[in-house]
């Protein structure tokens, strides 16, 4: 298609959905219930799959000028598209962490979704619309998706150190910095000490979703998953509790020069 038509395009559009799909592996309907471990493990491991199409993807466009699209980003589980699991905290998280890797390849994926737009069936819906009846509520992708959206820099940020269990990805717009975090252990908080490279916290706020990993979001409780917000101190020092997707913006003494490091 790029040799053929690459001068009219601005965007190359790619259907990257994912989800391992070897029933020993992949939760199946209602059994997640049964192998917590296993599927949390399952949810965390995803990522890399979405990772890899995308980087297949990049390869085969190497040479060309033009950006990419990715549509259909969502998870896939069987029962094709009906998986209660993404009902699930654990799925907004496993969400949450697809996103990450999403912003990672920012300087050429300039549109993506995790998620269909509305529906009334399928799990794998932004917005899931009760019928019959009157609710519609947003699904933990959702959540994730406006959580990391309403709270992002216009320019990337290198993140130069981690502890143990968290993904992060970080950008800036000015003297704020922002920071995507998502704490991958089912059971364990993480402490952590937050630092820009060059700079001078001065503070800061939080949004945070901390749940049951298990616990499900539905028309009798259309309002879970809903963020907390808190403000950071200069110190740095905050504590990211287990299974939690956290939106953090720094506010810094100094604009930061070139990309910086968090």
């Amino acid at each position: 298609m790029l040799d053929i038509a690459g001068e009219h395009l601005q965007y190359l559009a790619f259907h990257p959905s994912f989800g391992l799909r070897s029933e020993d592996v992949c939760p199946d309907g209602a059994s997640y219930r049964d192998r917590p471990a296993r599927t949390w493990h399952y949810l965390m491991e995803a990522h890399k799959v979405l990772d890899a199409r995308i980087r297949k993807v990049r390869e085969e466009i190497a040479g060309h000028d033009i950006h990419l699209a990715a549509t259909e980003g969502h998870f896939y589980l069987s029962p094709r598209n009906q998986n209660p699991l993404l009902r699930t905290w654990a799925a907004g998280v496993a969400n949450a962490r697809a996103l990450n890797v999403q912003a990672r390849h920012g300087d050429v994926l300039k549109i993506a979704t995790a998620a269909d737009f509305c529906g009334n069936r399928w799990t794998v819906n932004a917005v899931m619309i009760q019928s019959p009846g009157r609710v519609s509520y947003m699904m933990p992708v959702a959540h994730v998706m406006a959580l990391f959206g309403r709270h992002v820099g216009r320019k990337a940020v290198g993140v130069a150190a981690l502890p143990g269990n968290l993904d992060v990805t970080a950008s800036r717009t000015g003297r704020r910095v922002f920071l995507h975090v998502v704490n991958t252990s089912r059971t364990r908080s993480v402490r952590a000490k937050l630092r820009v490279a060059g700079m001078t916290l001065a503070g800061g706020t939080s949004w945070q979703i901390a749940e049951d990993p298990w616990r499900e979001i539905h028309e009798t409780c259309p309002d879970l998953f809903q963020p907390v917000r808190r403000e950071l101190p200069a110190t740095g020092r905050v504590t990211f509790p287990a299974a939690s997707v956290t939106a953090v913006v720094l506010k810094t003494h100094s604009a930061p020069s070139g990309k910086g490091q968090v």
